[in-house]
């Protein structure tokens, strides 16, 4: 057989093996079942090439402490020879209980750091925070840019710390507006009150008024706890707007100064709740009264002696209004962090059940229900509430609920109310949006509040004139302003769909709320049970 015969015999051989198989294949007659899904072919090496080493990341180190917030003061712009003052929170992060660390502020420069100041951190059990603070304890000796870092760290683990820096731009000293340069501390005397105030502000131009705003107050608070005249309070007047507009820090109040021209508020309502706060303790005859009472009755309180929260407003009506509304917070809940539930229904609640108290017992049983009031140690304000309630009342909280609120429901409902309210809530929830996201040292939970005694003896101001600089922010200042306007002037429709367009931008939960509002407004014929 010559060579190119058998080479045809031997094509066709492998030719008719190749066609045998390739009809074996699944899709070409084959019976074959349908194979498993398509999987990427195992690549095998040969024992001469061996396996590369598998490339490992190392996994970034698990921060024991955490740095939350690093705050520098005063806010808004800087000057060169401002007194600058620093807040930093930590948080353990951790499983287990961080017993020391430390917490310091660096100025930092190319190739070197200066530590301004630093501190002990306390023992952290696990998911605790700490919030330390150092007032006025630098001042800025340079203009131009300043690079600031927080460090913390465990001082058993020096690898499981965190570090944020901030950089700001100091400007020069000429720079600073004019009004607070000139602006000075000042005080004078009422009947009631030291007033302390700066030069050159709205206090100043209209004293007179606030003097007698605050000696009516005093006066009014003062006989419904029936009390002889004390040692005069010291209020302090500052422009700079915090929290809500007003606090009580011992025996201080401290008022934001003009208010009712940035929010839908009455300053002699606000004046009369502070100075129910600066007398509680005296009107119980307990020096330390605030550690036993409960936030839910020490507002309460306050709301009910001033007749109302920001205004004068039937508490009753209000709470019937809310609860029809559909934005009732059952009192068990409410009680225990109160400051953490929404600010304009707490309150509201709060001081529509101390006048649920008040009429079912009288003043005189309420104020003994007060006096019972102890916390021991480790008691929740919950557990510290009912206790009281069982001994005066005889009931806990729940029952006192339970028999509340059918009476509510049948209480009429003004639509007038219910529309203010509505405007209300949504005003203020927007409004600490507004805050958390541009001024959060103003935001009421950690608004700053430096030492006023202090900063009169060392002439500072800038604490209390400066408010942050942001163009964007002032754009949402703005759009909130005309919505009080609008909901002040009865445009309610108008300033709900302001402030639900401000929620949606802010990422504040009002929204829906606001619109679950007007649905159920529009089926309200009469507002009568």
């Amino acid at each position: 057989m010559s060579r190119i015969h058998r080479w045809a015999i031997i094509s066709g051989i492998l030719l008719a093996l190749w066609l045998a198989a390739w009809a074996g294949l699944p899709g070409h007659g084959s019976s074959l079942p349908n194979p498993p899904p398509r999987q990427l072919p195992t690549l095998t090496l040969s024992p001469a090439l061996p396996p590369p080493t598998p490339l490992r990341s190392r996994p970034a180190p698990k921060r024991a402490l955490t740095i939350e917030a690093f705050r520098l003061h005063p806010d808004g712009p800087l000057y060169m020879g401002d007194r600058l003052s620093f807040e930093v929170q930590v948080r353990n992060t951790t499983p287990a209980s961080i017993v020391s660390g430390r917490v310091e502020i660096r100025r930092t420069d190319p190739g070197a750091e200066e530590i301004l100041a630093d501190a002990w951190l306390p023992e952290l059990p696990p998911g605790a925070s700490h919030t330390t603070i150092w007032t006025w304890v630098w001042e800025a000796s340079l203009s131009g840019p300043l690079s600031l870092t927080a460090v913390a760290r465990p001082e058993a683990d020096l690898q499981g710390g965190d570090r944020i820096t901030r950089t700001v731009f100091l400007r020069p000293r000429e720079q600073l507006p004019e009004a607070e340069r000139q602006a000075q501390w000042a005080q004078a005397e009422s009947r009631c009150c030291v007033h302390h105030y700066l030069t050159g502000t709205a206090t100043e131009a209209e004293l007179g008024q606030r003097m007698q705003w605050a000696d009516e107050a005093e006066a009014v608070v003062r006989a419904r706890l029936s009390l002889p005249p004390q040692v005069p309070t010291h209020i302090v007047w500052i422009p700079r707007l915090l929290g809500h507009g007003g606090f009580t820090v011992g025996d201080s109040l401290i008022l934001t100064d003009p208010l009712s021209d940035r929010l839908p508020v009455d300053v002699p309502t606000i004046l009369r709740h502070e100075f129910t706060h600066r007398m509680t303790c005296a009107w119980l005859a307990r020096e330390d009264c605030l550690t036993h009472l409960p936030s839910f009755i020490v507002e309460g309180l306050a709301v009910f002696v001033a007749g109302g929260h920001y205004r004068p407003e039937p508490l009753t009506q209000r709470a019937a209004a809310l609860l029809y509304l559909g934005r009732w917070i059952p009192l068990e809940r409410l009680v225990e962090d109160f400051y953490t539930h929404p600010h304009e229904i707490g309150y509201l609640e709060a001081g529509a059940f101390v006048e649920e108290l008040v009429r079912e017992g009288g003043w005189l049983r309420f104020r003994a229900f007060l006096q019972t009031m102890k916390r021991r140690p480790g008691e929740s304000d919950r557990e510290v509430l009912d206790h009281a309630l069982q001994a005066i009342y005889h009931q806990d909280i729940r029952t006192v609920e339970a028999r509340w609120l059918p009476r509510l429901w049948t209480d009429p409902v003004d639509p007038a109310q219910v529309a203010d309210l509505q405007f209300t809530i949504a005003f203020y929830e927007t409004f600490r949006a507004y805050q958390r996201a541009y001024d959060p040292s103003a935001y009421f939970l950690n608004a700053w509040l430096p030492d006023w005694r202090q900063a009169m003896r060392e002439g500072i101001v800038a604490d209390f004139m400066r408010e942050p600089e942001d163009p964007e922010g002032r754009r949402f200042w703005d759009r909130l302003q005309e919505a009080r306007r609008r909901g002040l002037a009865g445009d309610q429709q108008g300033a709900q769909e302001i402030l639900q367009a401000l929620c949606q931008a802010l990422h504040c939960a009002e929204g829906a709320l606001l619109r679950d509002a007007r649905a159920k407004e529009e089926h309200i014929p009469s507002l009568e049970r």
